[in-house]
């Protein structure tokens, strides 16, 4: 056999060639465009005019003026003159006749007139000989300075034609050169269509001769090797095919697929078989194939492609390989990646959990020194004010007075006691060693606590509680945690809080959740901040000038979550207000 010839270099050549007529051909429609668009004459641009109109409307003006000299004419018509030169030069003055002044070098010209014309007022009836001379003389250096510009345009415009003639002109040639490269690219692609179809009749005939070599190799295959006709029909049945199938050649050839073994009958081999016919090429994998019933399975891999003839689909060629190796070394390649997939995702399971403890261990020593230096200052503020307050009294003070200021510094010493163990209770929580201790809490008396220990660190403030007095304020909660939420919410409140505004604590619910809104008239929080408001460390545009750390509100909503609760932002017509929320308390199940 001889070689086909050279299919690369034949298939090159046409396609460089139908680029470059394309490419010349929207090159020259390109061109013709652009000739077209210069040697278009834009009316509405025809500074001439303008400049005309203007000149006309001041020599009439100052004409006017001569004859107001004379008597002849009065104060009206010059205003009527006036306006119609201002008219003219507003055209000039704005949009692209503007621009195109700036282009000719009298920008600065016209801005002095234009201030000029604005600073000229209409002449009052009577008008006086005097008052028209003192116009016409103001108005003499608009007729030079019309006359100038008409000039200059007439240059510009001119210069512009010129050029866009000589553009127009250099285009028309690289027309005709691309017009001039598409006609040899025609014939170019003429010639390789006539050699094209000659090359074809050619491959034809040396197919037709390589056929029956084709059937040899077939018969001597490995793999077993069918062929059908378009209507479905065996033509080629090889004895490798026979061997795996047990059916010999004389029983398949010229019947059906299907009428020679159930196999070919199935719905995905029938449906890769019309494919095929259809002139797509198919593949099934490890298909079993029962020779007998009481034999194991053969697998089998199947190839499905179209035979062609000049384009048209005359049949189809089946390749049947034997895989039943392939198979079960598959199958037990299965069973060992099953067992190792299992025995790695057992252990990714105990290492992210692990991962996770230590992450959540490494977060809260990080922000455990912010914790300490915002919520303990506090209950340390309540006893150190009291402790003072009996310094200063001294000897003066009753026993009454002793024992309520003693009693003050030993409730916020037993808070700051409860917020050491909540805290520790929160780290082992977070690490995952120890779990909420949430009980039956009364809310509202847990309220009022919080409410009495603000009001008595910022006597200033207004702080009024709202609840109605048939409320079932008991929650299920941890009460440490619990009022260092309250804690932070009113804390906070106080401080952002206008001076002398009151902040409300109102408490509410429903039927499994009490709600505790804490609202004050200070600066609403900015939408820029609200994505971060409750991260770590974070502060907001209203904190500026404000002490504070950026970790109460994160440590607030951290413990609100703990005890099966939340807190959030809500969206309100006055100031800013959160909303801490605990289920209720549903008594012993």
């Amino acid at each position: 056999m001889r070689p086909l010839g050279r299919p690369g270099l034949a298939l090159i050549l046409p396609l460089i060639a139908i680029f470059v007529f394309a490419v010349l051909l929207a090159f020259a429609l390109n061109r013709m465009v652009r000739v077209a668009d210069d040697i278009r004459v834009n009316a509405e641009h025809n500074m001439l005019w303008v400049m005309h109109q203007s000149e006309i409307a001041a020599r009439r003006l100052v004409e006017t003026t001569l004859r107001a000299e004379l008597g002849e004419a009065d104060a009206a018509e010059i205003a009527l003159r006036l306006d119609l030169l201002r008219s003219r030069f507003a055209l000039l003055h704005e949009g692209p006749q503007r621009r195109f002044m700036e282009e000719i070098g009298m920008r600065e010209q016209l801005s002095t007139l234009n201030q000029t014309l604005q600073s000229i007022a209409p002449p009052s009836a009577p008008i006086s000989p005097s008052t028209a001379q003192d116009l016409r003389e103001a108005l003499a250096p608009f007729t030079r300075f019309f006359s100038r510009a008409a000039n200059k345009t007439m240059i510009r415009e001119w210069d512009d034609l010129g050029g866009r003639l000589e553009t127009a002109r250099a285009q028309l040639r690289q027309i005709i050169a691309s017009l001039f490269g598409i006609t040899v690219t025609g014939a170019v692609l003429i010639l390789t269509l006539f050699f094209a179809l000659r090359l074809s009749r050619q491959r034809t005939n040396m197919l037709r001769r390589e056929r029956d070599f084709s059937a040899l190799l077939v018969s001597s295959s490995g793999d077993g090797i069918l062929a059908i006709d378009a209507a479905g029909r065996c033509t080629i049945w090889n004895d490798a095919m026979a061997t795996m199938t047990g059916q010999p050649a004389e029983r398949a050839v010229g019947r059906k697929l299907s009428d020679i073994t159930g196999f070919f009958g199935t719905a995905h081999v029938q449906t890769a078989l019309k494919a095929s016919l259809a002139g797509k090429d198919r593949s099934i994998a490890l298909q079993p194939y029962y020779r007998d019933a009481e034999e194991p399975a053969l697998y089998v891999d199947l190839r499905f492609s179209p035979m062609l003839d000049e384009g048209r689909v005359v049949g189809a060629i089946v390749f049947m390989h034997d895989a039943s190796d392939r198979y079960a070394a598959r199958q037990r390649a299965a069973q060992t990646r099953g067992h190792l997939e299992q025995l790695v995702a057992e252990r990714t399971r105990e290492l992210d959990e692990a991962l996770l403890r230590e992450r959540s261990a490494a977060d809260l020593y990080r922000n455990f020194a912010g914790m300490i230096s915002h919520q303990f200052r506090t209950p340390l503020a309540v006893a150190d004010s009291a402790l003072q307050r009996l310094i200063r009294r001294g000897g003066r003070a009753s026993t009454a007075e002793i024992v309520d200021r003693a009693r003050g510094a030993r409730d916020a010493i037993a808070g700051l006691t409860r917020l050491v163990a909540s805290t520790m209770d929160a780290t082992r929580l977070q690490t995952g060693q120890v779990g909420a201790r949430r009980v039956a809490c009364d809310l509202s008396n847990l309220l009022e606590g919080v409410r009495a220990r603000q009001q008595a660190m910022a006597p200033e403030a207004r702080i009024e509680t709202d609840h109605p007095a048939n409320l079932n304020a008991v929650a299920l909660c941890d009460p440490a945690h619990a009022e260092q939420v309250l804690e932070n919410l009113m804390s906070n409140a106080v401080k952002y809080a206008p001076k002398g505004s009151a902040i409300t604590v109102h408490l509410h619910g429903n039927a499994t959740e009490l709600h505790c809104d804490v609202t004050n008239d200070g600066p609403k929080i900015a939408e820029a901040d609200r994505a971060q408001l409750f991260d770590a460390n974070f502060r907001g545009q209203n904190s500026v000038g404000t002490r504070g750390t950026g970790v109460g509100l994160f440590i607030a909503r951290s413990l609100a979550r703990m005890q099966g609760g939340d807190l959030q932002l809500r969206d309100t017509d006055r100031g800013t207000s959160f909303r801490f929320t605990l289920p209720r308390y549903e008594g012993e199940k």
